[in-house]
Order: C-alpha cells, then sequence, then structure tokens
C-alpha cells in the first residue's frame, strides 16, 4: 500500500484546525485521524500556534494539546539559520522558518491560509511542492478520489 501523502502545514491552518470544529484547516486533520494524509510539521510551527493561542485564544490550549497528541504527526527538524537566510531572500521574516523547514521536508505540498506571504513567484521559485489553502488541497483530494471511484 502506498504511503499517504506528506501535507506540511503552516501555523495559520493548525490554529484554524484547533479554533473551528467545521471548515477546511479542521477537514485535514480528520483525514490525518483516519491516515489518509500525513501531516507534517517543525517544531516552531507547534511553537507560533501554541503562542498566538494564549495570547489569542487561552480557552483552546487543552484542545491544542488533545490534538497535537491524537495525531501521528511527522516532526521535521528546525530549519538551520543558513537555511531561513535562504529563505529571507523571498519570503517575509515571520515566516521564513517555516517555509524553510518545508523545503527540506519536501513534502507533497505545503497548506496555508497565508496566501499573502507564500503565494509569491520567488517562493513558487524555490519550492518543489505547490503551495495550497486548505480548500484547494481538499478539492484536489476529491477530484483524485471521485476519479478513482469512477
Amino acid at each position: 500500500m502506498e504511503s499517504p501523502p506528506r501535507i506540511f502545514l503552516d501555523s495559520s491552518v493548525l490554529f484554524s484546525a484547533v479554533a473551528s470544529a467545521t471548515g477546511g484547516s479542521r477537514a485535514l486533520i480528520v483525514l490525518a485521524e483516519l491516515r489518509m494524509v500525513r501531516l507534517v510539521v517543525s517544531q516552531l510551527v507547534f511553537v507560533e500556534v501554541e503562542r498566538n493561542l494564549h495570547r489569542k485564544a487561552p480557552m483552546l490550549l487543552a484542545d491544542f494539546a488533545e490534538l497535537r497528541a491524537t495525531i501521528q504527526w511527522e516532526i521535521v527538524p528546525d530549519p538551520t539559520t543558513e537555511q531561513v537566510q535562504a529563505c529571507l531572500q523571498v519570503i517575509v521574516p515571520k515566516d521564513a522558518p517555516i517555509l524553510a523547514a518545508a523545503l527540506a521536508a519536501k513534502p507533497y505540498c505545503l497548506v496555508t491560509l497565508d496566501g499573502r506571504d507564500f503565494d509569491q513567484p520567488a517562493v513558487h521559485s524555490l519550492a518543489t511542492f505547490p503551495m495550497q489553502k486548505p480548500s484547494e488541497l481538499l478539492e484536489n483530494i476529491r477530484h483524485v478520489l471521485t476519479e478513482h471511484l469512477r
């Protein structure tokens, strides 16, 4: 059996999945629970989500801890300073460590809700994988399943 596609999650998607029981971000969590996708993050993603939850929605910290324990995450190493520096040439500083970690992980795709920063020609020139919103990835999955089940 083929292994499930490795999907690198940006912290915006993970935050959204914790904050809402519905929507595309949460659907990706459900797909991971069913082992239809493998969610990939760096430790920095977890740190950023936790920091944002402390600031914006501290009542969801327990839900985040439960989510972390429920999913079989693939946690890749945080990027090196050199990897982050290379990404600073094409993306804003707050997103450079995430892009660098994703580049090193070589996932099927990077899923983000931050299209403004990630959906840039210079960023795409570095990446060998697509950068998609959760809804775009889910539409691709629907298409594959529909074709497969015909």
